[in-house]
């Protein structure tokens, strides 16, 4: 428990050290998540499941805009006549997936979608917005990890005086 501790310790160290580099590489793990694993709705696995989720729940397409979906190629293969996936467009039904314009899929717009608008900004300004929630949440873990410690310390010299051992 120590151990993880001190990990999640340099974690953040690092993370707030190395804050571009940690952003322009979790850009590129972000992209590398469509282009490899993205695929049609008919096809979905958990990473479509979870950018179909992103998606309709933030309003935006792919990492940068829409185009981002041409280096899929389980997409690519799939998507017929499809310019972007469901998720793209202002949905009527979000955990359906139905776009309010049937044409948005094949003909995107501004009106009809999100096709321009790309997730990773918007994403990080949520998180942004939202970061002293994020802030607590990581020192309450904390603060559960060194309860913790101290609780096996005491268990382990509950132990100890119980069956006579010296630690």
């Amino acid at each position: 428990m120590i151990l993880l501790l001190i990990a999640e310790i340099v974690a953040c160290g690092l993370a707030a050290f190395y804050k571009e580099k940690a952003r322009s590489e979790t850009k590129v793990f972000l992209q590398s998540t469509i282009s490899d694993y993205y695929s049609t709705q008919e096809n979905m696995d958990a990473v479509t499941l979870m950018w179909n989720q992103l998606m309709s729940q933030m309003g935006c397409c792919g990492v940068n805009d829409y185009r981002d979906f041409e280096g899929s190629l389980a997409w690519v293969s799939n998507k017929g006549n499809r310019t972007l996936p469901e998720a793209c467009c202002m949905l009527k039904d979000v955990g359906e997936l139905l776009p309010r314009d049937d044409d948005c899929v094949t003909n995107p717009s501004e009106s009809n979608s999100y096709y321009k608008k790309g997730c990773y900004e918007i994403f990080t300004e949520w998180i942004i917005s939202h970061r002293e929630i994020i802030i607590g949440v990581l020192l309450g873990v904390g603060i559960v990890h060194l309860f913790a410690i101290f609780l096996a310390f005491c268990l382990c010299k509950a132990f100890a005086k119980y069956h006579g051992m010296r630690l």
